[in-house]
């Protein structure tokens, strides 16, 4: 829910840079993605101990599962903001990411891990419903979900120069 909170305020924060007019709503919820994840990954570095917690004990290398996931998300974070033919990959490739990290939130849930500074109880399951939209967020704003998203469909759609 934190991720969702962050999101949201990222989204209005959109709102208060110029050239607020030419923004369309995908790019500002792209903006707002890659904020969030940029927080998320510097949150993994900061304060392992809650993503630590989203593993299991038997899980090798905990440690550097979290550091590694934490320099991914910031990672993610940089290449929303880039202006490439590459962002409907990313947005794949941090869809993909999003389905592999799930897994955890779920062992919270099913298992009832007490989640340093999150709340107990039903909180771990709500947050379940919220990674389908942050998938849909990662493919919508990059511009995956479009049939002329790809870099090899751009290529296909441009005149061929011939000298």
């Amino acid at each position: 829910m934190v991720f969702l909170i962050v999101l949201v305020v990222m989204y209005v924060a959109t709102w208060l840079i110029p050239p607020r007019s030419r923004w369309t709503q995908q790019a500002r919820w792209r903006v707002a993605l890659a904020l969030g994840m940029a927080f998320a990954g510097i949150s993994h570095l900061a304060m392992p101990t809650p993503f630590l917690q989203h593993l299991p004990e038997w899980a090798p290398m905990r440690s550097a599962v979290v550091f590694a996931s934490g320099l991914v998300e910031i990672a993610f974070g940089v290449a929303l903001l880039l202006r490439t033919s590459w962002r409907p990959r990313i947005g794949l490739a941090l869809a993909a990411y999003l389905v592999a990290v799930f897994p955890g939130n779920i062992y919270v849930a099913v298992a009832g891990i007490d989640v340093q500074g999150q709340p107990d109880g039903i909180y771990a399951w709500i947050r379940l419903l919220f990674q389908p939209l942050f998938i849909w967020l990662a493919l919508w704003t990059t511009g995956a979900l479009t049939r002329h998203s790809t870099p090899e469909v751009m290529a296909e759609d441009r005149p061929v120069t011939v000298r």
